[in-house]
């Protein structure tokens, strides 16, 4: 999740970057692959979703007092989902805060 974000930021400085000396928006940055934004938070949201299922799953098993579920990895397993769910929520929060920042410019 932090290796996506880093990209996303990285795409994002640069694409401002390349906006303040005048460069035209439609040159690629250097050293970014060609998967688009919306490939980026989907891989992100899947990614999230994914560790949500695999810690409900863990903590299910715990409950059902399975012996090969460990209370360490359910917590982490836990701990892990909530951290990607907060920051696909924070980068969302950004996002759109972005756009209205964006509408609201004067003309």
């Amino acid at each position: 999740m932090i290796d996506k974000m880093g990209a996303v930021s990285g795409l994002l400085s640069s694409a401002v970057t390349d906006a303040l000396k005048g460069a035209p928006l439609s040159s690629k940055p250097q050293g970014v692959d060609q998967a688009s934004f919306a490939d980026a938070i989907s891989k992100a949201l899947e990614s999230a979703s994914m560790a949500a299922d695999k810690s409900a799953e863990m903590g299910k098993r715990l409950q059902m007092d399975d012996p090969t579920a460990s209370v360490e990895e359910t917590v982490i397993a836990m701990n892990t989902s909530s951290l990607q769910f907060t920051a696909v929520v924070q980068a969302r929060n950004k996002i759109l805060q972005a756009y209205n920042d964006i509408m609201n410019m004067p003309v």
